[in-house]
């Protein structure tokens, strides 16, 4: 009687893979050949230079291919100082919005407006602050979690020879974006006032530019670590399907029947090695969580806020007769920039919390030849039903694909409150006219 076969994509040990598991690995689009450099961030190189310019990221230094060390005592220094200098502008900002002479800063036709447009300067003031207290108090985890990082793929490296994609090129495309709106937006500010502007509303224009584009720029490197967890819960689950019958199937047809195969008395070493990995993988996807709530919570506020005003201001320029081609444009940058960042990071959260999860349905189509092997299956799953995972914000609410649905379902809410307040506000005014 002849024992039941499945050819499978991993080889057992740490050795060169054979000619039937290079083919495989042509065929998992998470792999590739072993690059001749590395840093394991080189896709988002821009973005963690822009982050550890601004002093929300440590300037570590590179140790090893795999592993990167505390920062020196100089770049220490220099973080702080840094990190010092932003929080006291926007103590100067704070200071110069609660003057009189930030009336001009506000060119709006009711007071309605006005107070949308002070209560926006504030959460703005309030999510940059809170990124850069967060980031330096929690410096040595963000080191920590890029270490945990570079070790799964040294181990991947160490068992496959090739190395896992990141794909998280958009980094820069959003940094450039991000920096784009946000000169134009001043440009647009700047010409908006009627009144000659004095240094200070200068000063604060400049300022309110830089806190938008470093709290922005910091959810899009959240989007990037989620997306390269992404990738490798990825590899984990495609890697896991070469034990599927389905999977074996087509890999059969591939590499043809008279080839060489490896057989399921393998699966108990590489469960191993994929229980392991996938164990890491949850602890990072935790520890970035626990890094980044309350960044979240203060971001998604402000710009739940800000797309909520600026929907606002945008039905107001349609229903009235006093349609400003400035406003438009204004409006438009602001609805777009927001929009894209926060759909970036729902789609990066779901994205990486449906792999986390889908670790155990995959898991669970895999059929056991033997006992052993339904054991070694029956165990995982067991464990898996108890570390089903979810990126929150702080706990108050998850963040996943239906986020964004859900945001601009409470800014139709909240802009019909402004809305009345608008209706209020020129009724009186019509009462007192007459």
């Amino acid at each position: 009687m002849k024992h039941f076969c499945w050819i499978i994509s991993m080889p057992p040990n740490k050795v060169k893979p054979s000619l039937i598991q290079r083919q495989h690995i042509g065929l998992n689009p998470f792999l590739r050949h072993t690059p001749i450099s590395n840093p394991i961030f080189r896709d988002m190189q821009i973005t963690l230079c822009v982050l550890k310019a601004t002093g929300l990221l440590p300037i570590y230094e590179e140790v090893s291919k795999y592993e990167v060390g505390p920062p020196t005592k100089p770049n220490i220094f220099y973080s702080f100082f840094i990190r010092g200098i932003v929080q006291a502008l926007t103590l100067f900002n704070l200071y110069n919005l609660l003057t009189p002479g930030s009336a001009q800063l506000f060119y709006s036709y009711s007071d309605t407006d006005n107070v949308n447009k002070w209560i926006e300067f504030l959460l703005c003031m309030l999510a940059h602050s809170a990124t850069v207290t967060i980031c330096g108090r929690n410096s040595k985890l963000f080191l920590k979690i890029i270490n945990e990082i570079l070790k799964v793929d040294e181990d991947v490296f160490d068992r496959f020879g090739t190395t896992l994609e990141n794909k998280c090129g958009f980094s820069l495309k959003y940094i450039v974006g991000i920096c784009v709106c946000q000169w134009y937006l001043m440009i647009l500010r700047v010409l908006a006032v009627k009144d000659t502007l004095n240094v200070n509303s200068y000063v604060f224009i400049f300022i309110y530019a830089i806190q938008n584009g470093m709290a922005t720029i910091f959810i899009v490197f959240t989007a990037a670590l989620l997306r390269i967890l992404k990738m490798r819960f990825a590899h984990i689950n495609v890697t896991l399907k070469g034990y599927t019958y389905s999977h074996h199937r087509k890999l059969r047809r591939f590499v043809g029947r008279d080839r060489d195969i490896v057989t399921m008395d393998t699966f108990p070493d590489d469960s191993l090695f994929i229980y392991r990995m996938h164990n890491k993988l949850l602890r990072i996807y935790r520890s970035i969580n626990d890094c980044c709530s309350l960044i979240l919570v203060a971001y998604m506020g402000y710009a739940f806020y800000t797309i909520t005003t600026t929907t606002y201001n945008l039905f107001v320029q349609i229903t009235t007769q006093r349609l400003s081609f400035n406003v438009l444009q204004t409006c438009f940058v602001w609805l777009a920039m927001h929009t894209c960042v926060l759909a970036l990071l729902s789609k990066s959260c779901g994205q990486a919390t449906d792999e986390a999860n889908g670790t155990s349905q995959v898991l669970a189509r895999v059929h056991g030849v033997t006992k052993e092997h339904q054991n070694i299956v029956d165990k995982f799953l067991t464990k898996s039903i108890k570390q089903e995972v979810q990126f929150t914000a702080y706990g108050f609410f998850v963040i996943d694909n239906s986020t964004l649905f859900k945001i601009f379902s409470a800014v139709t809410t909240y802009l019909v409150i402004l809305i009345q307040f608008k209706q209020l506000e020129d009724s009186k005014m019509d009462d007192d006219s007459s």
